[in-house]
C-alpha cells in the first residue's frame, strides 16, 4: 500500500474509484467522469471530481514552408467539471452523494 508519509506532497490523494454517466446538461446528453478520491489518514476518507468530455478542433503548430504541416484535427478531452463538494466515509458513498446533490437520482 503507498504511504504518503514516504513523499514529500502537500496533498496525497488515491482515484479509489470511477464512473462515467451519460446525462442529459442544458438539454445535451453529455458524458462525466465522476472520480471517487481517497486521502489517506483523514476524516471522512473520500471525495469526488468530475470530469465532462468536451470536444475540440486543434491545429498543431508545426510550419513547413509557410504551411501548416498538419490538418487540424478533432479530438475529445476530459475537461474538469465543478461537482457539488462531497466528504463520505467510502467510494460508493461519495459518488452517490455526488450524483444525488447534481439531482440525477430517480
Amino acid at each position: 500500500m503507498l504511504d504518503p508519509e514516504r513523499y514529500s506532497c502537500s496533498e496525497f490523494y488515491i482515484v479509489e474509484k470511477a464512473i462515467i454517466v451519460v446525462t442529459e446538461i442544458a438539454g445535451v446528453d453529455r458524458q462525466l467522469r465522476i472520480e471517487a478520491l481517497r486521502r489517506p489518514g483523514h476524516s471522512p476518507e473520500y471525495s469526488t471530481r468530475g470530469y465532462i468530455e468536451e470536444s475540440f478542433v486543434l491545429q498543431q503548430s508545426d510550419i513547413a514552408g509557410g504551411k501548416y504541416a498538419h490538418k487540424p484535427q478533432r479530438t475529445r478531452v476530459w475537461v474538469e467539471y465543478d461537482l457539488p463538494w462531497t466528504a463520505r466515509d467510502s467510494a460508493d458513498e461519495a459518488i452517490e452523494q455526488a450524483l444525488s446533490l447534481m439531482q440525477l437520482g430517480k
